[in-house]
């Protein structure tokens, strides 16, 4: 049918439409008047053809129906508690958990009860071996989240050492059955502190890399390869063993467009690492709203920031989305918080119907074309990283920090001049929804004097130091 309705119309060539716009600008500059530069070095055309429209191949979303899960993030500083809420989260349309762990003294059998055998995730602030092997005994379907690199870039200290950590990390390999333990790279801390998506994806490439190096010259590659029959290390059951995966765990950001593209790169980096290493590595994408653009001032706006970047994240490939409750960094976790946040994906779900297609972005001239530029990009940063003794080197030479210093400056200079709106803060401001003098919760980057190996890689919302004038004058 479509042949027969366009047989009629000659086909219209990239060159063609680029001399009639150029024929319509009437002698104004092209480059000038219609390529926007952005941040991640990439020119946005006017147009976008099939002509020079790149081939892309992503891969797939983790799960089998291509689906993606509604999860909520959950303190579990309170074992009971967090249990409690744990139940009714699934019981009101959550259909996963984060739980974040905060010390060796929460019982995981309290925690863990009646929970269901998938879709928990489990991010401990500590590494302790033992601690794990009794998460494992009542949940071996679970998911570990703990990346001994993140630790550093963000506290500026491991666990316990470098040897110890790496000694931890590969116990944590080796010892437990399927996707239970896995290579797990967070880049919150990038994007949340400033850097470009291009460097987030370069630093997030040279990340693993540190990972899949180390277990390479460690002989343990094999775990990330085919399935194969072993018996459980620490002596629970014989079980068919699974191939283990890569966890990203991410921050969302605002620019709707380069996120779907920033999502779909994860995966094409995930797989050309692991081609490099003769492996086919799969990724699991853990995506939450960013707090870089969240603002005190007019603070109902963050509902539109979360709900756009969710979507973003969605049809860019994410397949656990754990959105941001609007207040979460004034206010105390509350119900009513908690819920709205949990209500916007149900909505994107159930109503928008986001899950129904898994490839909503495959097709799109612009889309494909930003994607492959995020790649090529990344890879540039990334080989250059490697040239310089890789990244762990590069953290400790100051490197990664100085070049998201710099990028963080430009997007505060340009929020300060209006370049960089948000809505409510630093443009059409919100009287009838001013600042106070104080919050439950400090909503300002907290100082914590330490000493540290490396400088740490810290978080902090563009808005913080309008805020802080403003709250001055009242």
């Amino acid at each position: 049918m479509n042949k027969e309705l366009f047989k009629n119309f000659d086909p219209v060539s990239e060159a063609q439409w680029k001399q009639k716009i150029q024929f319509d600008l009437k002698g104004a500059e092209y480059n000038d008047t219609l390529i926007t530069a952005t941040r991640e070095r990439i020119n946005i055309k006017p147009f976008y053809h099939r002509d020079s429209a790149p081939v892309l191949h992503i891969p797939n979303r983790s799960s089998q129906t291509n689906d993606w899960y509604i999860s909520q993030r959950i303190y579990a500083g309170n074992a009971v508690a967090a249990n409690k809420k744990a139940l009714d989260i699934l019981h009101r349309g959550g259909e996963g958990l984060l739980l974040n762990i905060p010390n060796k003294e929460v019982d995981p059998a309290i925690l863990l009860k009646n929970l269901p055998k998938v879709g928990i995730q489990i991010h401990t602030q500590f590494f302790d071996i033992d601690y794990l092997k009794s998460i494992y005994k009542i949940a071996p379907h679970a998911y570990v989240h703990i990346d001994i690199i993140h630790q550093l870039t963000s506290e500026g200290n491991w666990f316990k050492n470098k040897d110890q950590d790496y000694k931890n990390f590969d116990s944590f390999i080796t010892d437990f059955n399927g996707y239970f333990s896995n290579i797990t790279v967070n880049t919150t801390a990038y994007q949340q502190s400033g850097a470009t998506i291009t460097q987030e994806l370069a630093y997030f490439t040279a990340h693993l890399n540190e990972y899949l190096n180390h277990l390479n010259n460690a002989g343990k590659l094999d775990y990330f390869k085919e399935n194969k029959d072993t018996e459980d290390q620490i002596g629970l059951r014989k079980t068919s063993k699974a191939k283990k995966r890569i966890n990203i765990d991410t921050a969302i950001g605002s620019n709707y467009f380069f996120e779907i593209a920033k999502y779909r790169a994860y995966r094409i980096l995930t797989k050309s690492l692991g081609d490099i290493y003769a492996i086919d590595l799969g990724c699991y994408i853990t995506a939450t709203p960013s707090l870089r653009n969240k603002s005190l001032m007019d603070y109902n706006v963050n509902l539109l920031r979360t709900t756009t970047e969710c979507m973003s994240a969605i049809l860019g490939g994410a397949d656990t989305l754990c959105n941001l409750p609007y207040d979460t960094f004034f206010n105390k976790e509350n119900e009513f918080g908690d819920r709205i946040a949990r209500n916007q994906l149900i909505i994107l779900k159930d109503e928008a119907y986001l899950n129904k297609i898994g490839n909503a972005s495959d097709g799109s001239y612009y889309i494909d074309t930003i994607t492959t530029q995020l790649v090529e990009k990344a890879l540039e940063t990334f080989k250059d990283i490697e040239k310089a003794g890789g990244f762990v080197q590069s953290l400790f030479e100051g490197t990664i920090q100085r070049k998201i210093k710099e990028s963080a400056r430009q997007e505060q200079e340009d929020f300060n001049t209006g370049k960089r709106v948000l809505i409510g803060a630093n443009k059409y401001p919100n009287a009838a929804q001013p600042l106070q003098k104080e919050y439950e919760i400090l909503p300002f980057v907290k100082v914590n004097p330490r000493k540290t190996l490396v400088q740490p890689i810290v978080a902090k919302r563009i808005a913080e130091e309008l805020e802080k004038s403003e709250i001055k004058k009242l």
